[in-house]
């Protein structure tokens, strides 16, 4: 079946771990995610499977919320609890009035840079590749937007847990250094937990050791295409729609991905804007496995 699995993943294994484990379990499946979580962390990971798979770049861009601990006094080479010392100092001061101002220095559209051991490619390699092989690579800044950055304790023991919605390709280990650099004083990020992806919600999800051959999607693709908006076309357009016809604004003017279902309810496409046309995105076609 085509569809939407959400996946708690644990940590301690990377989130193509969880897709080997999926395709173990469902050997004749094709699995993609929709963003990856560090090994070092756990949380939600929104796994699509079949036709759903032509989901992947709607799904990777929407915002993440995430819940973690920044740890003060140490800084590491992978910017997270799992790398290396690079600086570790504990004579500083520091308290929540000062954090809550930092943090908002942090919020809106800012520059960041990735951390070094990251999957992000340089020349067709990966930067955590370079990193291993202590090849220095300039990494260039990016703009990403934080939405949200809250603290949720109280600062204590040198840890803070914080809360943050950040949009497609934040870094929170990098976002973690980065509050540190700007308070003068080592910090890396000791732990996260991913808990919203877009509409997707950790509490939803399963856990990946609860999955069996039996377990279906979390959401049927079915189930996604409901939700959409949608549009029902006469028979002439059936076949031409489930042969991948693009569409103009005469017949239809949506700002997002949109399902196509014919007189019978049935549907046979989600299509999405495309310059100043719509072109399918998933194609059910007629004589398509149970979604």
């Amino acid at each position: 079946m085509s569809g939407i699995y959400l996946i708690n993943k644990p940590n301690g294994i990377s989130s193509f771990d969880c897709i080997r484990q999926l395709k173990k379990i469902f050997p004749k499946k094709k699995f993609g995610h929709a963003g990856t979580i560090d090994p070092f962390a756990s949380g939600l990971l929104v796994v699509m499977s079949g036709k759903a798979t032509k989901l992947s770049q709607i799904f990777m861009a929407a915002d993440k919320t995430y819940e973690g601990t920044i740890y003060f006094g140490r800084s590491t080479t992978t910017y997270d609890s799992t790398g290396e010392t690079l600086e570790e100092r504990l004579d500083f001061k520091l308290n929540n009035s000062l954090i809550d101002q930092t943090f908002n220095k942090f919020k809106g559209n800012i520059m960041q840079s990735p951390p070094l051991y990251s999957a992000l490619k340089k020349a067709g390699k990966r930067l955590y590749q370079y990193a291993r092989e202590n090849v220095v690579v300039e990494v260039e800044p990016r703009e990403v937007t934080v939405k949200k950055l809250l603290r949720t304790s109280d600062f204590k023991n040198n840890l803070v847990a914080i809360k943050a919605e950040v949009s497609k390709g934040t870094y929170l280990r990098s976002l973690a250094y980065d509050i540190g650099k700007s308070l003068n004083i080592p910090a890396h990020l000791a732990t996260l937990t991913r808990t919203k992806s877009g509409s997707f919600s950790l509490k939803d999800s399963y856990l990946l050791a609860e999955i069996t051959s039996a377990s279906k999607p979390t959401i049927s693709l079915s189930e996604f295409a409901e939700k959409l908006p949608k549009i029902v076309v006469e028979p002439n357009l059936e076949r031409l729609i489930v042969n991948g016809i693009e569409l103009d604004k005469k017949r239809v003017d949506f700002q997002e991905i949109f399902s196509i279902y014919n007189q019978d309810e049935k549907l046979l496409a989600i299509y999405q804007p495309y310059k100043n046309r719509f072109k399918p995105l998933v194609i059910i076609g007629e004589a398509d496995e149970n979604i």
